[in-house]
């Protein structure tokens, strides 16, 4: 079981940089940063490195201000989308990161199928022009991200399939949980295309124990199922990061 630690959410008691060392002490195989971009890739490059961490999974930029879910799925927005993938294959290169995480942005009732075919032709787009990575979607959900384009499981596998398999699935445990499927029969219909899991207890988002969701069903359907990809941990720790992670030896003593 290869379990990364998600570095914009975890260990925030530290400054980005240092989190790095902080996940390789508390056990993680690996990283993933939802938004790199504020330091530069060689700086991040090195941190992995002295960490002896692997980066996994980056996502593209959003503007915070006024698009902070993203805006892959904006027919206006295509050129300024696709005008920044260069940035991104630089800090996937230099971080040797696996998958890229897109976020499709918001739409209105009444331009989503404009806005879904926007979003397939942009992830098309990055996935050629970052060949070698993984471009990945997630669909998130409506109660802690109302309007968003991707907001479902059936949504998603639409999105997947609008793209003619050059781009997969990145399944959160949690937006599954709180859009009320059953997640252990979901995930295994479409584990096949499936990059990376990432998973935080529902209904809070923190860590495993904390909510209702079963990790062991889930954890034996995956090893079972042999996935040979991360799980990720991203939630938001109840108390500090390191007083929560009780469920990291717990997981790997049962399913090592």
């Amino acid at each position: 079981m290869k379990i990364s630690a998600n570095v914009s959410l975890l260990f925030k008691e530290f400054p980005l940089l240092d989190r790095f060392g902080a996940a390789r002490r508390a056990g993680f195989d690996a990283i993933e940063i939802q938004s790199p971009y504020a330091e530069s890739a060689e700086d991040l490059r090195r941190a992995a490195a002295d960490a002896g961490l692997p980066v996994v999974l980056i996502n593209a930029p959003t503007i915070a201000k006024t698009h902070p879910t993203g805006f892959a799925g904006r027919p206006e927005m295509r050129d300024q989308f696709r005008s920044q993938i260069p940035m991104v294959a630089e800090y996937a290169d230099a971080l040797n990161a696996q998958c890229i995480h897109v976020m499709s942005g918001p739409a209105l009732a009444a331009e989503r199928d404009a806005c879904l075919r926007t979003y397939a032709d942009n992830l098309v787009f990055a996935a050629g022009a970052l060949e070698g990575r993984q471009v990945v979607t997630e669909f998130i959900n409506p109660h802690d991200m109302p309007g968003y384009l991707n907001d479902s499981l059936p949504t998603a596998l639409d999105i997947l399939k609008r793209c003619g398999g050059q781009v997969r699935l990145q399944f959160d445990l949690y937006h599954a949980a709180r859009t009320g499927l059953n997640i252990e029969q979901e995930l295994s219909a479409c584990l096949a295309q499936v990059a990376h899991i990432q998973f935080a207890d529902s209904p809070g988002r923190q860590e495993p124990g904390t909510g209702t969701t079963d990790f062991a069903g889930l954890l034996k359907m995956l090893a079972s199922s042999q996935y040979p990809g991360y799980l990720g941990a991203e939630y938001n720790p109840a108390a500090g990061t390191s007083e929560g992670l009780h469920w990291l030896p717990a997981w790997r003593e049962e399913f090592s």
